[in-house]
């Protein structure tokens, strides 16, 4: 289910239109034409990176310039790796960085932001889209601190933590989750999660999104609350 798009593309329309980018995980409906922020139809190019060469959400994907997103758009390049250890793309590289619904499925967000934060060019613009936990299957669960994401980062989590796994089965909300299964299922996919990302490691609301997105030196514009499950937030690098 996707709402009408936010107002907040009419305002930051330009910081797209005919610029290049790149996309962390997707291609997302919510930045497609019909979406809530729809950039897909007024950027220049954009480039993509996710975890792996198959993914629950996109299936079979491969290196190269196959990043379909937009039908009126060429293709972007595909790159596979860990949004923690970009190393490969040039720090600088891109006028912005798109990332729907992703940095939850994420063990370390503050070094996945730092990432992002470095492929941004001077004036570049991050826009993070976040599930709301009051509207999702993790609205039981207790919205994560500030405090922890840093322990996280200091620590130098990787990908494989299972730390959160028992909270989320203690609360996770599998009805507001169809697509889980039974409590059994759910929980020898969650023991997977290494291999297919689909835990969320943390809980957000729109306080935590604006903190986090502060605490790694970008200066957030706007944060906006959108039906039926969205926290959208901008954020610009600093000149």
């Amino acid at each position: 289910m996707l709402t009408k798009p936010s107002a907040l593309i009419f305002t930051y329309r330009d910081s797209f239109a005919g610029k290049s980018g790149i996309e962390i995980g997707g291609p997302s409906q919510a930045f497609s034409r019909r979406g809530v922020f729809p950039v897909y139809p007024v950027l220049g190019s954009l480039d993509n990176c996710n975890f792996g060469a198959s993914t629950v959400w996109e299936g079979h994907l491969q290196r190269g310039k196959t990043f379909v997103f937009d039908s009126g758009k060429p293709a972007g390049q595909q790159y596979l790796a860990e949004t923690t250890a970009l190393g490969e793309l040039a720090s600088g590289a891109y006028d912005f960085v798109l990332s729907s619904h992703m940095l939850e499925h994420t063990a370390n967000p503050i070094l996945a932001l730092l990432e992002w934060k470095r492929l941004l060019a001077d004036g570049g613009t991050l826009v993070l889209l976040l599930p709301d936990k009051h509207h999702t299957f993790d609205h039981r669960r207790p919205v994560t601190g500030l405090a922890h994401l840093i322990d996280d980062f200091n620590a130098g989590m990787g990908e494989e933590d299972l730390t959160h796994l028992p909270e989320i089965l203690a609360l996770h909300d599998l009805e507001r989750d169809p697509d889980a299964g039974s409590m059994e299922a759910f929980k020898a996919r969650s023991m997977r999660n290494l291999e297919n990302r689909c835990l969320h490691h943390h809980v957000f609301d729109s306080r935590l999104a604006r903190e986090l997105v502060e605490h790694v030196g970008l200066n957030v514009d706007a944060v906006q609350e959108i039906g039926p499950h969205h926290i959208l937030l901008v954020a610009k690098k600093g000149r």
